[in-house]
């Protein structure tokens, strides 16, 4: 009777960590600030808009995103705290990009003329339900008028 029921529970707990969620959809970035600025690495924030295509809330473990400035490497992700994704709803999600201004230079001339740029996110975000978290993963290529967003 016990060994049964380890089994059922079992082959739920297997069920259910095989199904995995869909891509959370990039809708837009806004709200940029500056924060830590420094010699090598400067900390900026912004607010990403997302929606979550699936049918439940999940809890955001974890952000582990590349930005891609046009086709140039920008800088990483990075989501402070957890927080809850709603069923399929949008909703704002707030992070900290730490950039290398070595490597961000090169586009502050050109969003200075053009401030449309071609944004390229790639990565996953870990996030779950009930203590089982997956990495969903981020794949995200437009373009972003990225100074209309500024505070």
């Amino acid at each position: 009777m016990k060994l049964s029921a380890c089994l059922i529970l079992l082959s739920l707990v297997l069920a259910s960590s095989c199904m995995q969620p869909r891509e959370l959809v990039y809708q837009r970035a806004e709200n940029f600030s500056i924060g830590q600025a420094g010699a090598g690495k400067t900390k900026l924030g912004m607010d990403l808009r997302l929606y979550n295509p699936n049918r439940y809330s999940m809890k955001l473990k974890s952000v582990d995103v590349d930005l891609f400035l046009n086709g140039s490497p920008a800088g990483q992700v990075k989501a402070g705290g957890q927080c809850m994704l709603p069923a399929r709803d949008t909703f704002t999600l707030p992070v900290t990009l730490e950039v290398e201004l070595k490597s961000v230079l090169p586009n502050v001339l050109q969003l200075i003329v053009n401030s449309e740029a071609d944004v390229k996110l790639t990565g996953h975000i870990k996030a779950g339900r009930r203590g089982v978290y997956v990495n969903i993963p981020v794949n995200y290529e437009g373009k972003q008028d990225l100074l209309s967003g500024m505070r």
